[in-house]
């Protein structure tokens, strides 16, 4: 839906060009043009976006949605400026549907104009108790170089001046006329909301500079002797609603109204406005809140998300996000941009929240709110006899075709047909009767939801299309002259209209908002996603009963796409229990402080994200955080290292971009408990080959009154994290520097900062021991006693030091090297390990364990931790863990799953659980050359691997082809699974052969022990295989399945008497044709027989019980998902005529609760 654009202030440096630029909503702004196309516009413009040329072309008529138009008859020239005011008013002002409350006239006599300045200002004159005044610009505003100047001319609301709130809107013309003579005048007419945001507006380019003094009409100019008239007729039309032809800048519904509106995250217009409609039902707002919901999960919960969402719209000063709603329906991104039709949604998200409210205080409020019930019945004329059955409902879909309102609709739905000649009803007992066939409600629920059915099947297009004929909806409606007068009334049936949803627009896409009434008292409100508004009467009714509007020529007329889709009734009786306040009282106590909790929390993170630009994150990191890293690199990155205790190994601190460093060593020595002057602090640099490594000392005496940002700029990067190092002086350090020095002494420029790690061989880890300081001139034999020391060693025990440059590239380190010509700096890393011999060496490879450094680094590196399960058991016991290299092949990874389950590793397969492609486990398989688990890892959700170990290898495995086959005896309802491998130039005869092998057996009751084999796709039959069949021919999509039954004794028995067979699919749903499930089957049609014999076979054939048989509600659905319910049972669908495209549609609730949906098909669904 578009919005409305902002109007122009008249301070702004922009211009808006009236005639074609301005794109509003508000469909009466209209300028009327007597000459040519002009501009309407605010004093202070400075850019001109429209060309001259433009405003000397011939006047066309805008479209009815922008806010200017420009009319195509000229003043009648026989006006008079000074006498006419009436008939100047009635012929051009537009009529509104809004009162009118003053309309003057203001004549500005100018008898000098050529002396006049640039901008000059009328004397103030009073219309509608307001203060105006005309502001003149003789020689154009704000005009370029244009190659015609124009005058401009404004209104302007003088009393702006000195109250900003006040505000007026207006209609209202400017004239420019010839002073003896003012029938010769020019005239432009618009409608402007005058704030103080746009005080004053009119036309920039009121007429061209030289068509006053030029010869206009009869020989004479509009500038008579230098004098000329300029007239304002000011129109104050009333504000009812507040906002009109407001531009919403700064517009606050919550002020206005009282009420917030709903974000739309992409294409939920239809969602929010429901979700209005349902939050101003009272009632069902204090039900929802009574959900126990304390358990759940935040994001899970889709009742615990709708109570989040009714509290927020409740206490939130501003718009309200619908994201967690989404997320708890199971949704994601694209869902949310996806429209679907409001009904739909209504009906699927109150049966989740009914299943929700189930042994909770909230239990049957669902039914008590919409629940209402209706009879379907044949009654015989001739005899006493009647046929019924009495259903639930919890909407009307009304018909809008032929119904010019909806009391000719719900006359339409009770409407009677009668069953007479060869449609005659075959009564029990008395053969074929006269009779009367229709509906009839017995109970209409508090809440009516009726939806007006819109979209309908166009037969002649062969496709759905919307109707907009106009259907009017009354305020209130009387139904009891619906009712069955058997029924005994208990209370009144008046009904008050509470709210309409509208969708605007029409079958490929549209927009959907809502008018409420959210009181007893006639008070509409407007809620249009983020913004609510208050609504006149006739915006709720005229506006959307469709068809043409009222009031336009027949050569303009058209179908209005904006109408009421869905209507909202309440039982007059129970306005008051059913819109009862909501008071904080009736919000469960662990809602309130959760959410609150959650609002906080909010609150929090938006102001640290607007204050961001001020913060710097800054890590401090302890020699404790690199003595806990057993892996590469400086530290390992673990959360759980993080914390705010002194003693935490990693803290993270969010510090002002402005405090001083001196400051911030002061508030470390506090988060360290340790006084300033025994630690030092050192930057950490990320390195060019990807490393973090300590680097520079930050010495406190230069850099104390430098700012945290400028220290970070210095030492590092511009990143948003700081990384810094705290060394501890040593006690021998302490005693030097003296106890009442601020800062540590700097450690000698000649030294060097350098950080030990230990790879202890015998339990295979590695990790940091701490740090030492040595002299660049130095060997790096110098260090190797200290570094025996760090670690414990006896001084005679040789080891070997390496640097890890970076996890791949570890050298070993040349002892007789100082440390400048080894290149060793500050933050370098050595590695050290116990010197092996050879005999040493050859034990720890036979383990299958590392005796270098540069070896285990590189397993640390490619390491990876997996998880493999059985692909067919769930059970935990069978699950493991192997640690793994990223490097590994294919072959590789399978001998040892092999190993671990004691099995022949040509036996194993191994599957990845799913993919993005694919919900279903996909098999992986050995390639050449042959690629690494990295390779895998990019197509994987999470570490887990599915292993099966087969009975024959992978080899001759890929020849076969195991399949799941439901078999179905006696009925459809009688399932048993089995699995079948067969190879793939196998038949269904083989596979028929291996599942009676296997036990499976065909002997019904009155079967014919013939089995057959038939493919269903998305619980629809597909098709049916013949024994000679190809087992490779059987289709591999997810969407299909098998299934096995006995052929029927009467297919037999007409396929023997060579009689035409005319087969019926036949396939199961639950209230939506998309939402497909149990076994379909192929019903062979019999000549003659009525329908009520075709349901006994059905029921004997599906195996439904008799109390669930009696809910099932049948259809005949065409390939276009139109379905026509079937509802009288002497009817034969033999004699229908059905095409190959028509299906029998079984309608009743999926017990299973397993109805797979088409893979090209995403239907509305809400899985929280």
């Amino acid at each position: 839906m578009t919005k409305p654009e902002p109007e122009v202030n008249p301070m702004s440096p922009t211009t808006m060009d009236g005639s074609d630029k301005k794109n509003n909503n508000d469909k009466n702004n209209n300028i009327i043009n007597s000459d040519n196309s002009n501009n309407m516009n605010t004093p202070e413009e400075k850019e001109e976006f429209s060309s001259p040329a433009n405003d000397e072309t011939e006047d066309t008529p805008m479209s009815d949605t922008n806010d200017v138009q420009v009319s195509t008859q000229p003043l009648p020239l026989s006006l008079s400026v000074t006498d006419d005011l009436e008939a100047i008013v009635n012929n051009h002002f537009t009529k509104l549907d809004q009162e009118i409350v003053d309309t003057q006239v203001f004549h500005w006599e100018i008898s000098n104009w050529s002396d006049l300045p640039k901008r000059v200002e009328s004397p103030v004159f009073e219309a509608g108790g307001y203060q105006w005044s005309i502001l003149l610009f003789p020689e154009g505003n704000n005009q370029s170089n244009p190659p015609i100047y124009h005058v401009s001319i404004y209104i302007k609301l003088v009393d702006i001046e000195k109250d900003k709130e006040a505000y007026a809107c207006a209609q209202f013309a400017t004239l420019v006329s010839r002073p003896s003579d003012p029938t010769n005048y020019h005239c432009l007419v618009a409608q402007h909301r005058f704030t103080q945001y746009a005080s004053d507006w009119g036309f920039l380019r009121m007429i061209p500079l030289n068509q006053l003094k030029e010869d206009s009409r009869d020989g004479l100019s509009i500038i008579e002797d230098d004098c000329i008239r300029i007239s304002a007729i000011v129109q104050l039309i009333k504000d009812e609603t507040g906002v009109l032809w407001h531009n919403f800048i700064n517009y606050d519904s919550k002020k206005m109204t009282g009420f917030v509106g709903l974000k739309n995250q992409g294409a939920t217009c239809y969602m929010n406005s429901l979700f209005q409609s349902l939050y101003c039902t009272n009632y069902f707002r204090k039900a929802v809140y009574q959900i126990p919901t304390d358990q759940d999960g935040p994001t899970e919960s889709t009742a615990l998300a709708i109570q989040r969402l009714f509290y927020n719209l409740q206490s939130s000063d501003t718009s309200v996000d619908t994201i967690e709603v989404t997320m708890s329906f199971g949704w994601n991104t694209s869902d949310a941009f996806m429209q679907h039709d409001v009904q739909e949604f209504n009906r699927i998200l109150q049966d989740t929240l009914e299943t929700k409210m189930k042994n909770t205080p909230a239990d049957g409020a669902i039914k008590k709110l919409f629940k209402g019930r209706m009879k379907s019945y044949i009654k015989c004329i001739n005899v006493q006899l009647e046929s019924s059955r009495t259903e639930d409902y919890y909407d009307i879909q009304l018909n809008v075709k032929g119904c010019k309102n909806l009391e000719e609709s719900f006359k339409n739905y009770i409407g009677v047909e009668t069953m007479e000649g060869e449609n005659k009803y075959q009564a029990e007992g008395y053969g074929l009767q006269d009779a009367k066939k229709g509906v009839i409600f017995e109970s209409f629920p508090p809440v009516l939801h009726l939806q007006l059915k819109r979209f309908e099947y166009d037969m002649y297009r062969d496709t759905m299309v919307k109707n907009n004929d106009r259907q009017e909806f009354p305020l209130e409606i009387e139904l009891e002259p619906y009712m069955d007068t058997s029924v005994e009334l208990s209370e009144p049936h008046k009904y008050i209209l509470h709210g309409v949803l509208v969708h605007s627009g029409d079958l490929t896409g549209g927009h959907y908002f809502a008018f409420v009434k959210p009181t007893k008292e006639e008070r509409w409100l407007k809620f249009d996603d983020d913004r609510v508004t208050p609504a006149t009467l006739n915006e709720v009714l005229e506006d959307n009963y469709g068809g043409e509007p009222l009031g336009i020529p027949e050569y303009r007329s058209y179908k209005r796409s904006t109408n009421a889709y869905m209507l909202v009734y309440i039982r007059e009786s129970m306005q008051d229990e059913i819109l009862a306040e909501v008071s904080e009282h009736d919000i469960p106590t662990h809602l309130v402080q959760r959410f609150e909790y959650e609002r906080i929390e909010r609150e929090r993170i938006r102001k640290e994200e607007t204050e961001q630009h001020l913060y710097i994150f800054v890590q401090v990191i302890t020699e404790k955080a690199f003595e806990l890293n057993e892996g590469l690199d400086f530290i390992a990155f673990d959360e759980s290292l993080v914390d705010t205790t002194p003693t935490s190994p990693i803290q993270r601190l969010r510090i002002r971009r402005d405090m001083t460093f001196g400051r911030f060593k002061e508030l470390l020595a506090e988060k360290l408990a340790t006084p300033k002057n025994q630690f030092r602090v050192w930057s950490i640099v990320n390195r060019q080959n990807q490393t973090i490594r300590p680097d520079t000392q930050i010495i406190e005496a230069k850099e104390e009154n430098k700012s945290i940002d400028q220290i970070a700029s210095n030492y590092l990067t511009s990143d948003p994290l700081f990384r810094i190092f705290i060394e501890r002086i040593s006690d021998d350090q302490q005693e030097m520097n003296g106890l009442d020095v601020d800062y540590p002494l700097p450690a000698p420029d000649t030294d060097i900062l350098i950080f030990i790690k230990y790879f202890d061989i015998e339990k295979q880890f590695i990790r940091g021991i701490g740090y030492l300081y040595a002299n660049q001139e130095n060997k790096i034999e110098s260090i190797v006693e200290n570094i025996k020391t760090m670690i414990g060693f006896e001084p005679e025990v040789e080891i070997d030091l390496y640097e890890e440059i970076k996890p791949t590239m570890v050298d070993k380190m040349d002892r007789e090297n100082t440390f400048k010509k080894g290149e060793i700096q500050n933050g370098d890393i050595i590695c050290v390990q116990k010197k092996l011999n050879q005999e040493e060496h050859d034990f720890l490879v036979n383990e299958k364990k590392y005796s270098m450094v540069p070896e285990f680094l590189d397993f640390l590196f490619h390491r990876i931790d997996i998880i493999f399960s059985p692909r067919h058991e769930h059970d935990p016991t069978m699950e493991f863990r192997l640690v793994l290299r990223k490097n590994m092949s294919y072959d590789q990874v399978v001998a040892l799953v092999a190993d671990k389950l004691s099995a022949n590793p040509a036996k194993v397969q191994l599957f990845v659980p799913e993919t993005a492609n694919s919900e279903e486990p996909v098999s992986i398989r050995s390639t050449s050359p042959p690629f690494m688990l990295d390779d895998l890892l990019h197509h994987m959700n999470r570490l887990l691997l599915l292993y099966q170990v087969h009975n024959i290898p992978l080899t001759e495995l890929e020849m076969k082809r195991t399949l799941d086959i439901t078999v179905c005896t006696p009925t459809l309802s009688d399932r048993n699974t089995m699995k079948v491998t067969i190879s793939k130039r196998g038949t269904i005869a083989d596979v028929l052969q291996i599942l009676q092998s296997q036990g499976a057996t065909f002997k019904s009751k009155n079967g014919t022990r013939q089995p057959r084999v038939f493919e269903a796709w998305n619980n629809k039959f597909h098709r049916e295989f013949t024994e000679s069949d190809l087992v490779k021919d059987i289709s591999e999509t997810s969407i299909a399945r098998l299934y096995a039954e006995e052929v029927s004794q009467e297919e037999i028995q007409i396929n023997d008497e060579n009689e035409d067979m005319i087969y019926l699919p036949v396939f199961h749903y639950q209230r939506y044709l998309q939402r497909t499930h149990s076994v379909p089957f192929r019903l062979l049609l019999l000549k003659d027989e009525e329908f009520g014999e075709t349901k006994k076979r059905l029921q004997q054939r599906t195996g439904i019980n008799d109390k669930d048989w009696n809910k099932v509600k049948f259809s005949l659905v065409s390939s276009t998902y139109t379905s026509k319910p079937i509802q009288e049972d002497n009817i034969k669908l033999w004699d229908l005529k059905i095409d190959q495209h028509t299906s029998l549609g079984l309608d009743h609730i999926d017990k299973v609760g397993r109805a797979i949906r088409s893979a090209f098909d995403k239907p509305l669904s809400i899985r929280g």
